[in-house]
């Protein structure tokens, strides 16, 4: 039952990937169909017609025009094969092989997309990922390839088969030995092949990493100024490791079978054959020499359909695994999925409610508990509290990143959950703390893909002034189209920390000033300044309010002199709220809050930031610029 369902799904794989194909390239999948079909023609023919007729008619004494005429009959044949095999390889494969690869990969991108963030922490669903995308592309081609080699296969092998018992039906004995060859031992091969590569991918993953990690630039400085690498390298040999330990625990299985492999599928038949048809010709007198002729050639020809029939085969179920995780990340549904249906949301906001709300990271702790609060209208709150306190979480929950383990949360007094995904993050304009620089200019960097039109640039402009860093992309050659990085220009810029952070809050303020449509009406930066110096930080921090004016603004920040000016404060401590309320009512209270104030405040006049003596006085200072 179990091989008869593994059966079942293998041809299923394969046949699934064929019509996957086909919608992507049906001229491609039709020209191999018929390419194969040629090929196996011409062998059959050349071995079970071509040699024997040609003998035959020296035998019976035909004429020189006869066999002249039948030769060169034969090889305009051919050489129509030729053309047409020479134009789908030559040209045909290399150009449909392109858009098939690009037809797959993006579906998978697509797929990986549309995924919800918590995949990709999900250590198993990424190994799938990786087996789903490891040759992929190469995958499809074989999977095509095999299926039409199956196909024109069976009818070669039944026709080379009907040759050799009208020449000896004892023949077909020898012809079984390459079926056990290929269907027992390399079957055999082909599953333990997958077992090794199975057991060994978390081994490739760990490799792949520190191979990664070793040529990026973002990990340059570390490596060289740490020993970091020691540890990475060690790691590298533990993979390294496991891998051989892993193929050397399937040595022996694997040398065995191997041997079986090669045994009965070229020795049985070649030595066989040969051995039987030479003693039929030469000794028992009961073959003509234009019989053994064709014999040695059909058995040359039936070998090699045999073994390209079954290793077709045998492929076919190897890579019919492989498909079933391509097949099922293509197949995944996700439980937050980006191209969902629902509801419009209204782009006035009147209310974000947190209402119960308590989350947990699989396999973790619990990283919320209880979050219960209400934002109104154009309100502007703060989020505070130290690392791991869960402000991005929250954040992370608000854009549905993640659905609360409890609770729910409420926009305009509508559950999140029925909302259009993709128009519910419309309503968001977001810099991340860990948000990216990627290998484009930096147009594309703050614009990030949007519909360009002639007012793109000014808007681009205006999001780099709010962020503090146009005068510095003005005096570059290239201005906005300076691409930055060097992965793909030599020229390409490479930006500091605090340089990257204004690109990414200039990318939120770009996405409040869309030429010609609506601004999205919740703003949230999340620790925009943290790599900035308190001058930049306040400046930054006071264009985000300007701008926030008539948008709800959510601002995360660990630094409490940036925010003691917001009309509403949420103090998070491990994963609750600690506290809540204005700065002043939060002074007032003298508790988790004030004392978390004062000695961040403390620690600004230590470090000599500014030169005052009142914590609050230091803070209130540093906040006007004066440091």
């Amino acid at each position: 039952m179990k091989k008869a369902q593994t059966l079942r799904r293998t041809v299923s794989n394969n046949f699934y990937i064929l019509k996957f194909a086909w919608k992507l390239c049906p001229v491609r999948v039709f020209c191999t169909g018929l390419s194969f079909a040629c090929k196996q023609f011409e062998y059959l023919y050349f071995s079970g017609f071509f040699i024997k007729e040609v003998l035959s008619l020296l035998e019976s004494q035909s004429s020189y025009r006869e066999i002249l005429s039948f030769v060169f009959f034969t090889v305009g044949l051919f050489f129509l094969i030729l053309l047409y095999d020479s134009w789908y390889e030559n040209l045909l494969k290399p150009t449909t092989d392109v858009k098939l690869y690009q037809g797959l990969y993006r579906a998978i991108y697509e797929k990986a997309c549309n995924a919800e963030l918590s995949c990709f922490e999900d250590s198993d669903f990424y190994n799938r990922y990786m087996m789903a995308m490891a040759d992929g592309d190469k995958r499809l081609t074989e999977t095509i390839d095999n299926i039409f080699s199956i196909l024109t296969g069976i009818a070669a092998v039944a026709a080379s088969w009907y040759m050799m018992m009208q020449l000896d039906a004892l023949v077909l004995l020898f012809a079984a030995a390459p079926i056990i060859g290929n269907f027992v031992f390399a079957n055999s091969l082909n599953r333990l092949a997958y077992r090794i590569h199975e057991e060994s991918v978390v081994f490739r993953r760990m490799a792949d990493y520190v191979n990664r990690v070793v040529h990026l630039a973002d990990y340059a400085k570390e490596l060289r100024m740490t020993h970091i690498f020691r540890v990475l390298q060690k790691e590298q040999n533990k993979a390294v490791e496991g891998i051989t330990s892993t193929i050397d625990k399937y040595a022996r299985k694997n040398i065995l079978l191997g041997w079986g492999h090669l045994y009965f599928t070229f020795t049985v038949i070649y030595e066989g054959v040969l051995f039987y048809g030479v003693f039929r010709t030469l000794v028992s007198k009961s073959m003509s020499l234009a019989g053994f002729a064709a014999l040695a050639t059909l058995m040359s020809c039936v070998v090699r359909t045999l073994i390209d029939f079954t290793q077709s085969l045998l492929a076919s179920f190897r890579n019919g695994l492989f498909v079933q995780n391509l097949r099922d990340f293509l197949h995944y549904k996700p439980a937050i999925p980006e191209d969902g249906d629902g509801l419009t949301p209204d782009r006035c906001i009147r209310t974000v409610e947190f209402r119960n709300v308590s989350f947990s990271y699989k396999k973790g702790k619990t990283a919320l508990k209880n979050i219960s609060f209400t934002l109104s209208g154009n309100e502007t709150c703060a989020l505070a509290g130290y690392n791991g306190a869960g402000k991005t979480t929250l954040v992370k929950l608000l854009l549905r990143f993640y659905d609360p383990t409890e609770g729910m949360i409420l926009v305009n007094g509508t559950d999140i959950r029925k909302y259009r995904l993709k128009d519910y993050r419309a309503l968001f304009s977001t810099a991340f703390q860990d948000g990216k620089i990627f290998a484009r200019s930096i147009r594309d960097n703050v614009w990030m893909g949007r519909p360009k039109d002639g007012h793109t640039d000014a808007a681009v402009w205006k999001a780099l002034e709010l962020a503090g860093i146009a005068d510095m992309v003005q005096n570059l050659p290239n201005g906005l189209d300076t691409i930055l990085t060097k992965e793909f220009a030599q020229d390409g810029v490479v930006l500091s920390g605090g340089q990257c952070q204004k690109i990414i809050a200039a990318r939120a303020f770009a996405r409040s000033l869309p030429p010609g449509g609506q601004d999205a009406p919740i703003q949230i930066f999340d620790e925009p300044s943290s790599a900035l110096d308190p001058i930049a930080e306040h400046g930054l921090l006071e264009n985000i309010k300007q701008a926030g004016q008539n948008k709800m603004l959510l601002l995360i920040s660990h630094r409490l002199s940036s925010i003691q000016d917001v009309e509403n404060i949420i103090l998070l401590k491990n994963g609750r709220i600690a506290e809540q309320g204005s700065h002043a009512e939060l002074m007032a209270r003298n508790a988790e809050y004030a004392s978390l104030y004062r000695m961040q405040a403390q620690k600004y006049h230590q470090t000599g930031f500014v030169d005052c003596h009142d914590p609050d006085d230091a803070l209130s200072h540093l906040q006007k610029g004066e440091a």
